[in-house]
């Protein structure tokens, strides 16, 4: 599965092309006031990547210029934590109220144990690479991915990270593990990787599409839905042995996915598109919302239904009914 005839430009293709804006600076002077016009931590201005849930009320959220910002009452309030870093932050998991990782520029990687009220930087196997995801499945075992094929490993907390063995030069955009041994991993190239003894190996799953796939998720061992560019969605009922295409909700390239129940998932696109699926990703609608225009690009849900979308212009979406409706955080109880 090398692509040895293709040039290292494509990973700045990828990052240009598909992620136009989302690292880019916007001076503090240039900030506004929040959705509901007072101010608050969260500004017009914020560029948000990825965000994490833990039980029904704590919500993390990271973003630009070193963000995490945390909630403790399902995204009706938040606050913002110290880093000590201006890397933008890409990827946040946590394992429990209290601990959870940070990834990022430059192979960052930061670890909390109090609740975002400290970080420590972890050592890093990859200091050039931009990690994209992080994933943990207790407090011990947890993998990231990134840029150039990096896959890394720790079974100590993050203590130590070990880069584990894939040598395609391939950006590595999402992750999704339903145990400690088996997970699968979705990158550009069509490439969907799949491991049952926690990362030792990695086996590709062969597609036929030939184009950028940006978000992977699975319900069980079995049951999985996985989506890329111009509205590509792939789902699998057998673990990833197959995969058969959908229909397509929409040409909006498509960043993330999330199941919200068994057969209900939400995906999540460049331009604002928010696309959901009842029958386990067999079919789809789509739809903007009015309030927004651009990228989201992260998802999470809670085993009760909750739900939180990220992405630019300081944007967090928030569904309580399972995504019936959706609506800005500065918007709930209206």
């Amino acid at each position: 599965m090398k692509h040895l005839g293709k040039p290292k430009q494509h990973l700045l293709l990828w990052f240009i092309a598909v992620f136009a804006g989302l690292l880019a600076f916007t001076p503090s002077s240039h900030l506004a006031q929040n959705h509901s016009g007072v101010d608050s931590v969260i500004k017009n201005s914020d560029k948000f990547y990825d965000v994490s849930v833990v039980g029904e009320d704590h919500v993390w959220v990271v973003g630009y210029f070193g963000a995490i910002l945390h909630s403790e009452d399902s995204g009706k309030s938040w606050t913002q934590k110290d880093t000590g870093t201006s890397k933008a932050l890409l990827g946040v998991c946590f394992a429990s109220e209290n601990e959870g990782w940070v990834v990022g520029e430059y192979g960052t990687i930061l670890h909390t144990e109090d609740r975002g009220d400290t970080w420590e930087l972890q050592e890093t196997p990859v200091p050039d690479e931009r990690l994209l995801k992080v994933e943990f499945v207790d407090s011990n075992e947890g993998w990231v991915v990134g840029t150039y094929g990096v896959i890394l490993h720790t079974s100590d907390g993050g203590d130590t990270w070990e880069r584990q063995a894939f040598e395609d030069d391939v950006v590595l955009n999402d992750l999704c593990f339903v145990s400690a041994t088996e997970g699968w991993i979705a990158g550009e190239f069509g490439t969907i990787l799949h491991t049952e003894d926690g990362g030792q190996t990695w086996g590709p799953q062969i597609s036929d599409e030939f184009g950028k796939f940006f978000g992977i998720d699975f319900r069980d061992s079995e049951n999985g839905i996985i989506v890329g560019t111009q509205g590509v969605i792939y789902y699998t009922e057998d673990g990833g042995e197959t995969w058969t295409p959908a229909n397509l909700p929409a040409e909006d390239t498509l960043l993330k996915v999330r199941y919200i129940t068994d057969n209900r998932a939400v995906a999540v696109g460049l331009r604002g598109c928010i696309a959901l699926t009842e029958e386990g990703g067999k079919n789809w609608t789509a739809f903007y919302l009015p309030f927004h225009y651009t990228w989201l690009c992260g998802i999470a849900v809670t085993s009760g239904g909750n739900g939180y979308l990220v992405g630019d212009s300081g944007k967090i979406i928030i569904t309580k009914d399972k995504g019936q409706r959706w609506v800005s955080y500065a918007d709930l109880g209206e």
